[in-house]
């Protein structure tokens, strides 16, 4: 029986989280993405995390909705309500498989959706959440 497996599996997953943020902060900062970044850029723009993030974007808009009441997450329902076109056209951006993406958008949905301290989260400020979600869509195509 091998009692560090559970340990070597904590730093493993704890190793790999580190590499997604240095990778991150690199693609974040770099005009044209490093060749030694490809395994990152392949997990950001893969179907299946393309899928995710559209969902999760779709469910924060189903999730201010005024008919229901609201969830343990902080969401800026008053803002999200304000933009739910521009974020349902986001979604549906990174829902249509059929035409590629650039990482560094995918990579600002990704923090839109999991940074506390986003546009989406807490301020009731409409303006700055739109203004963010047009340069991921813009981020998304590369322009």
């Amino acid at each position: 029986m091998n009692l560090l497996a559970p340990v070597r599996g904590w730093e493993a997953r704890r190793a790999l989280k580190t590499a997604r943020r240095a990778a991150d902060a690199e693609l974040l900062a770099a005009a044209l993405p490093s060749p030694r970044l490809a395994w990152r850029i392949d997990e950001l723009v893969g179907e299946e995390n393309r899928v995710a993030l559209g969902r999760a974007v779709t469910d924060a808009v189903h999730g201010a909705d005024e008919r229901l009441l609201p969830g343990a997450s902080p969401l800026d329902r008053l803002a999200i309500r304000a933009c739910r076109a521009q974020l349902l056209e986001l979604a549906s951006r990174l829902h249509d498989l059929r035409k590629p993406v650039v990482p560094r958008g995918v990579l600002l949905v990704e923090r839109l959706l999991d940074d506390g301290t986003s546009p989406l989260y807490g301020r009731h400020d409409p303006v700055r959440l739109r203004l963010a979600v047009e340069r991921m869509r813009g981020e998304l195509d590369g322009d």
